[in-house]
């Protein structure tokens, strides 16, 4: 017994171990200053929590600055301070139903944020050349007394096919422009070329040509951005087209100073100074007009104009005192990435500051890594790359976004964490985008009658996979800019690479659609996706793949069928009796046909609907009659006529949707498909 009180050994009244004995200890009293004690030290925990929490607890902003994109629920919760459940209960005691993940137009944010007593401000719609303005600065107090000449970074820009690649070809002495598709350039290409100006060393120019087509506007954007001096290239016989104006507004934003390369004078039709009258209408005025802007007159075929051009360049950058500090780590931004069979990810990169060398820890957004390589814009491997140099690097992790800004870390540790940092960032995006499937809710689309069974709009999932990171960004710019007030575009994955048997099971998995661009489609992931079902599209040229995906979302929408109107007809007289009554009538419009339907309405009330089952002219039966003929008719279950009723004759006529809620009637193709 003492055993079984002292150490839990001992046995209970049946004789069974007893396994209790220390529950049965018993207990010394506790003195009241310790009880006290430990009273004080709860409340004090409670304090410092309250304390806490207080702290943590984000105050209510006066005034919300909302854009015409809208504001997620979360960020209008957190914007007002409270849970995202009472944003959910405030919209559905207005009869708006919503998730956490979706989107709210300005509309039901004002109705939201007047619920809580908060001020809102719209912010003006982002113009285009918004995305051209610097703002990423590579220069800092301390590297003011290292400070050196740099190259210049020239930008190529204007409309599509008015030569930009083809001057830029005869510049570097090669012929990319033959080799891309379509005749056309889909992405940004840097290089580095020497250009002997007469003196003892030949100088650095450093090229960037960017696309022409309206596709690719933020690739412009992007070239603007880190650019020195902008050149805006416009043929002489085709003069200022929707994308050089375009390019000039995006040189504008940037605040870089613009010569012109009037190209192409050597071809029939040309007219320079058809041209110039066309850019000053622009603000740009020629400079022996008076104005600013250097205006050289070029060919790409002959060279006609080109030392003139590059002069121009060089004088314009000498007048900017372009310096940089070479020996500061490196930074700068992404061009252009993609993913490489062989070699893994590569990024296209210009330095902007300091020098990035082999072995340099990267960071570039969510992407790190060490620099395993180096290549020059021709390819060849170099040791390190200074200011205003174009260099592809090999050894990061992943593809970075294009556009992003880099920087080498001071170690691999803590470039990795930094990345991962950003990398949770993207996610937690990524996934509100596609738990919302890219849906809005607008006070405008609850009012609209969907086409799906659910009450919302439909959904096209894509899985869409390019040979580059800017034409993955172009081509999800591209695509979101389409009407989706009826078909929602659902992004599951869009990233550079070669189409792979895990993206055909991700379609498989979401009944998506799988779409490549300037990629290779093995013949093993063709007959995956056969043995699948699932529907795998290629293209080499942007505006296939866009009219592609335009005609698969208008594919989404169910046919409408709508009234249409044939005839008008006046009862005049009623003839017979009992159940053979007949409606002598006048057709004021159109005609009748034997077998539409008809309303009969008597003042302003609709007293019948039906099919007109039979039709006389005179004693005649007809198929039809025209407008200021008499004819007699009856309706299939109904003989209730009485003089002045109205009859209006029309048929059901099925119709198409289309993305900008148009309706046309269906083309012979389709109703023989």
């Amino acid at each position: 017994a003492e055993r079984g009180r002292g150490g839990g050994g001992g046995r209970d009244n049946a004789g069974r171990p007893d396994r209790g004995g220390f529950a049965r200890r018993r207990r010394t009293p506790m003195k009241p200053q310790n009880i006290e004690a430990r009273r004080s030290g709860r409340g004090q925990r409670r304090a410092e929590r309250a304390a806490k929490a207080e702290a943590e607890k984000k105050e209510r902003e006066e005034i919300l600055e909302v854009g015409p994109e809208g504001l997620s629920v979360r960020d209008l919760a957190d914007k007002l301070a409270i849970n995202e459940a009472e944003v959910i209960k405030t919209l559905f005691l207005k009869g708006v139903a919503c998730s956490v993940t979706q989107t709210l137009d300005r509309d039901l944010v004002v109705m939201v944020a007047e619920a809580f007593e908060t001020e809102v401000l719209f912010e003006e719609e982002k113009k285009v050349e918004d995305d051209a303005r610097k703002v990423d600065e590579f220069q800092s107090e301390e590297d003011l007394e290292f400070l050196e000449a740099r190259p210049p970074v020239a930008t190529i820009m204007g409309h599509v096919d008015h030569g930009k690649t083809s001057l830029l070809d005869y510049i570097r002495q090669t012929r990319v422009a033959k080799g891309e598709a379509g005749g056309i350039t889909q992405a940004i290409g840097a290089y580095q070329v020497e250009v002997d100006m007469g003196e003892e060393d030949p100088r650095k120019l450093t090229f960037l040509d960017t696309p022409g087509h309206e596709a690719f506007s933020a690739m412009r954007a992007r070239g603007a951005r880190v650019t020195d001096v902008a050149i805006v290239i416009c043929a002489a016989d085709d003069g200022v087209k929707p994308q050089t104006v375009e390019a000039i507004r995006h040189a504008q934003a940037a605040e870089v100073p613009i010569i012109v390369a009037i190209n192409k004078i050597d071809k029939e039709g040309a007219n320079v100074e058809r041209v110039k009258q066309m850019l000053s209408e622009q603000g740009l005025l020629p400079e022996e007009w008076g104005g600013e802007t250097p205006m050289i007159p070029v060919s790409a075929h002959t060279g006609q104009g080109v030392p003139e051009l590059l002069e121009n360049l060089s004088l314009v950058a000498e007048v900017c005192e372009l310096k940089a500090n070479p020996c500061r780590p490196a930074a700068g931004t992404v061009i252009e990435a993609f993913l490489d069979k062989a070699r893994g990810p590569t990024a296209t990169m210009l330095v902007q500051a300091g020098t990035l060398r082999v072995g340099d820890a990267v960071l570039a957004g969510s992407m790190h890594g060490r620099v395993r390589a180096l290549l020059g814009d021709t390819g060849e491997p170099i040791e390190e790359a200074g200011p205003s140099t174009p260099v592809q690097i090999l050894g990061l992790n992943d593809v970075p976004t294009a556009g992003t800004t880099f920087e080498v870390c001071e170690s691999d540790a803590v470039a990795r964490q930094r990345a991962s940092e950003a990398a949770i960032e993207e996610r937690e995006g990524r996934l509100a985008e596609q738990a919302g499937g890219g849906s809005k809710v607008t006070l405008a689309n609850l009012k609209e009658d969907w086409n799906s069974d659910e009450g919302e709009p439909a959904k096209l999932n894509i899985i869409l996979k390019a040979d580059t990171s800017g034409s993955v960004e172009a081509i999800k710019a591209s695509l979101g800019s389409l009407p989706q007030t009826k078909v929602v575009l659902r992004f599951l994955l869009a990233q550079p690479g070669e189409i792979m048997q895990s993206d055909i099971d991700l379609a498989d998995a979401s009944g998506g659609v799988v779409f490549g661009f300037n990629v290779s489609l093995p013949e093993a992931v063709i007959g995956h996706a056969t043995q699948r079902g699932v529907e795998v599209r290629s293209y080499s040229v942007i505006y296939d793949l866009i009219d592609e995906v335009t005609s698969a979302m208008e594919g989404l929408l169910v046919p409408v069928t709508e009234k249409e109107l044939v005839g008008e007809a006046e009862v005049r007289a009623v003839f017979g009796s009992g159940s053979t009554k007949i409606a002598g009538c006048f057709v004021n419009e159109g005609k009748l046909k034997k077998g539409v339907m008809v309303e009969v309405t008597r003042g302003a009330k609709t007293v019948f609907e039906g099919e007109i089952s039979s039709l006389r002219r005179i004693k005649d039966i007809v198929k039809e009659v025209e407008r200021g003929l008499e004819c007699g008719l009856q309706v299939s279950g109904f003989n209730e006529w009485k003089d002045g009723d109205n009859i209006t004759a029309y048929e059901m006529v099925e119709k198409v949707q289309t993305l900008d809620g148009v309706v046309e009637p269906p083309k012979e193709d389709d109703v023989l498909a």
